[in-house]
């Protein structure tokens, strides 16, 4: 297999269970490790900021502490305890991020577009006991009933706490508190991130410090990220894996000053980009879109930019030609990967790549394996199509409390993505299909049976189906085939309001399409094409 060539030094690890993986030879072993590298090297230069607040990198290491400190002495949070965020994109995220996985915990970050139910279960399924939230969120905590259940503390941002809550300000005060000594060793769990289940209930992808380590080292050496050169714009969500590991930690590890946007709106996107002087960042195709096609683009003076990736949905060959003729002499860089590989498993490495290999994602990262088989596990010559396997030490230690799902996506080591591709004679990989029920809307993984499900549980539904449609900005949009019972009638809006009750905003049908029956074949299975 070819992979994406590297200067730095490769080794080979032995896992627990005896396997051999490869890793870079020169790597922090863990989260608080690859922050206290940082520190030494640029504790006085400009680290992370938002739009009220600047740090160096001294002064968030401090506010780091402060919060690991709090949360160990004062509030018994202990190795292996989970501790949600409900927060946006925001300083708070990222001190509570690396205090958590100080003293061992384990973070887990929620959609902040969640409704009530999926927030109950995403609570409930880690067992979590601590919540870090900001207001806006908590009247939907107060909602739940079994995902509070197990909670021990609430923290929430903000001057103005709700009753029975603790404000986040009393975690950053400084005070006599015991220094904070926990052993975490590389393989240890740093992170559970849930994503859309084929079953209905979303999985949680338990990631190791090592993998989201080895990710965030891949981002920053194969970009040549330097504190010299760049300033970053994390734009992309924190509760998902590009947000986490591609930007956030990566823009830490490389010790690169970098601005964080509570809310991605376009003209505040390209006025950050042109004050800060924001040479790097990653984001999913739709924001580009909607920064190159939005109208303030050609008013704004954007020379610093140096390098832009993406990732989290295919990159349209119309998103490219734009890029080109709107930002020339940047460099532009589709990539692949997925939450259980703690992300980005494959990338191309500059524009020149991009144009010669139309449609390629890229080869595969320099600490990682993949290969293509057939339908009873067989290896592919190069070029034929099959499913996308994946190895290495970025593969998740497994689905939370789930051996039969972990089971049927991890066998010997390597991960199913679900993605049919093909792999080229140079280790140029092309994604062609999808084998799994799923949508990518703006980067967002949405399983068909999830939405389908909730549309069950509508009184006057007969029959339900989900599928993704073509949409130029989003990738794609969620559109819904019903069936109503017999002298039932209902409206669109009716259709989507329900939706709205159960489902993030996200996964609401756009469309809505009342049917008298749906498509299906000999064997009684929905004809899912024949609704698009």
């Amino acid at each position: 297999m070819q992979r994406v060539p590297t200067s730095y030094k490769i080794v080979k690890t032995l896992t627990p269970e005896g396997r051999t993986e490869l890793a870079y030879a020169e790597r922090p072993r863990n989260l608080t490790e690859l922050l206290g590298n940082t520190v030494g090297k640029h504790g006085d230069d400009p680290g992370p900021m938002d739009e009220n607040t600047r740090l160096t990198y001294q002064q968030f290491a401090l506010s780091v502490s402060n919060v690991a400190s709090a949360l160990y002495v004062n509030y018994g949070v202990r190795k292996g305890d989970r501790v949600a965020l409900m927060l946006r994109n925001g300083l708070e995220f990222a001190m509570s991020l690396f205090a958590i996985a100080r003293i061992g915990a384990i973070v887990v970050p929620l959609n902040t577009g969640l409704r009530r139910e999926e927030v109950a279960y995403q609570l409930e399924d880690p067992g979590a006991t601590v919540v870090i939230m900001e207001p806006e969120f908590h009247e939907l905590l107060a909602e739940t009933s079994s995902g509070t259940r197990g909670l021990k503390q609430v923290f929430v941002t903000g001057s103005k706490p709700p009753a029975g809550t603790i404000a986040f300000s009393e975690l950053l005060k400084d005070g006599e508190r015991l220094p904070v000594a926990v052993e975490v060793a590389e393989t240890d769990a740093a992170v559970i991130l849930y994503t859309s289940g084929t079953t209905g209930k979303p999985k949680g992808a338990l990631l190791s410090h090592q993998g989201i380590i080895a990710s965030t080292l891949n981002v920053a050496r194969l970009y040549n990220f330097s504190a010299e050169q760049d300033r970053m714009l994390v734009v992309a969500p924190l509760f998902h894996i590009a947000g986490l590991s591609h930007s956030l930690i990566a823009a830490v590890y490389a010790g690169l000053p970098f601005m964080i946007l509570k809310r991605f709106k376009p003209v505040g996107a390209l006025e950050a980009l042109e004050r800060e002087w924001i040479t790097t960042m990653t984001a999913v195709p739709t924001i580009y879109w909607l920064l190159l096609n939005a109208p303030e683009f050609d008013q704004r003076k954007l020379g610093s930019l140096r390098f832009l990736s993406a990732g989290g949905a295919p990159v349209p060959d119309d998103l490219v030609k734009i890029f080109v003729a709107k930002l020339p002499g940047v460099q532009f860089a589709p990539g692949y990967g997925l939450t259980e590989a703690c992300g980005m498993t494959h990338t191309t490495i500059n524009l020149d790549e991009t144009l010669r290999k139309p449609g390629s994602v890229g080869r595969v990262v320099p600490v990682m394996d993949a290969r293509v088989v057939d339908s009873f596990g067989k290896e592919l010559p190069p070029g034929e199509k099959g499913e996308i396997l994946v190895k290495g030490c970025q593969v998740m230690k497994g689905y939370w409390n789930n051996a039969a799902a972990t089971q049927e996506t991890i066998v010997d080591g390597w991960l199913h993505t679900g993605d049919i591709g093909s792999i080229a004679e140079d280790g140029h990989t092309y994604i062609f299909d999808r084998m799994k029920d799923v949508i990518i809307r703006g980067g967002e993984n949405i399983y068909c049976l999830e939405i389908e499900n909730v549309l069950y549980r509508n009184p006057k539904v007969l029959e339900a189906a989900a599928v993704g449609v073509p949409d130029l900005v989003l990738g794609e949009q969620v559109k819904a085939a019903i069936v109503l019972k017999p002298g039932e009638q209902a409206e669109v809006e009716e259709i989507r309001e329900f939706c709205g009750q159960y489902l993030a905003y996200y996964k609401v049908p756009k469309y809505v399409e009342f049917r008298e029956a749906l498509p299906r074949n000999s064997a009684g299975k929905v004809i899912k094409s024949q609704l698009k």
